[in-house]
């Protein structure tokens, strides 16, 4: 069936644009509903938290401030979304969809953007949002969590610039984890699109079983090539980047976040620094 529902939270940053580039190229592929969820934060939760550090007297005013201050980026996105739906002759509405399949919707909501995005994402296929780098949601680290731990979706970062396309080709990292088989299931569909597969395992490949890992992506259809990586002095996210950039990948596959202390060391410390300078689209799944 494909990535038919698709999640795209915007907080009104400039970034977002290109999550939604990535997001409207996934949805022209899959013929999928693209909803975008715009999160407000609650300014009296905001004020609270500032006035610990500043006078109490001047949590109304602060209120006040943060509330408008919210409003005025929720308008300027809604604005910016509705310029890009039009532009691209995309219909109003959920139940209406464009010639090539893909409709669009616009939702705000106010409050806790970790809770507002948990409760959305169980029932969307896959969630697009900008990566965590300096240009991330400033808190896109429990959104993140919200997103693979609590709703247990697969969520895809993009990067501060969008690749061409995002089908010319696609490199898994791979240890044999659980986290790395979730993250492979939830990419098949755009695995399947990939001009090129490539994985890579780093440390020891002993377990890995990617002989295996090969032959299942080729029950889907995925033709994969497969290499081992010493990461030589470097870091794993380093060594990781670097075949990336030497690939031309334009999707990087990987786990999120092992609890497994013998794996801890490989993928565990990669997945934050991965994620926290985003060089390409990254599809992480726990």
């Amino acid at each position: 069936m494909g990535l038919r529902a698709l999640l795209l939270p915007v907080t009104g940053h400039h970034a977002d644009d290109v999550a939604l580039r990535i997001a409207f190229e996934i949805a022209q592929t899959f013929e999928s509903h693209l909803s975008a969820l715009c999160l407000r934060p609650d300014p009296v939760d905001i004020a609270r938290y500032v006035a610990d550090w500043t006078a109490p007297v001047m949590t109304g005013e602060l209120v006040a401030a943060v509330e408008s201050e919210a409003a005025s980026a929720a308008q300027d996105a809604g604005r910016a979304f509705e310029e890009w739906r039009v532009r691209h002759g995309l219909p109003a509405g959920p139940d209406q969809a464009h010639a090539h399949g893909v409709s669009v919707s616009w939702t705000e909501r106010i409050g806790a953007s970790a809770v507002i995005l948990r409760d959305a994402a169980r029932f969307a296929d896959l969630v697009v949002m900008r990566g965590l780098g300096p240009s991330g949601p400033v808190d896109g680290d429990a959104m993140l969590e919200a997103v693979l731990f609590d709703a247990g979706r697969p969520i895809l970062l993009s990067p501060a610039i969008a690749p061409s396309s995002l089908f010319e080709g696609a490199l898994v990292a791979w240890a044999g984890g659980r986290e790395e088989v979730r993250a492979i299931a939830a990419a098949l569909p755009l695995l399947g699109r990939m001009k090129r597969v490539e994985i890579r395992t780093i440390g020891s490949a002993e377990s890995a079983h990617t002989e295996e890992l090969i032959a299942y992506l080729g029950h889907h259809g995925v033709v994969a090539k497969a290499a081992h990586m010493e990461p030589a002095g470097r870091s794993v996210s380093e060594t990781l980047l670097s075949e990336a950039r030497g690939m031309g990948a334009s999707l990087l596959v990987m786990g999120g976040y092992h609890h497994s202390r013998t794996r801890e060391a490989v993928f565990g410390g990669t997945t934050r620094q991965i994620i926290s300078h985003v060089e390409l689209p990254v599809l992480l799944a726990h």
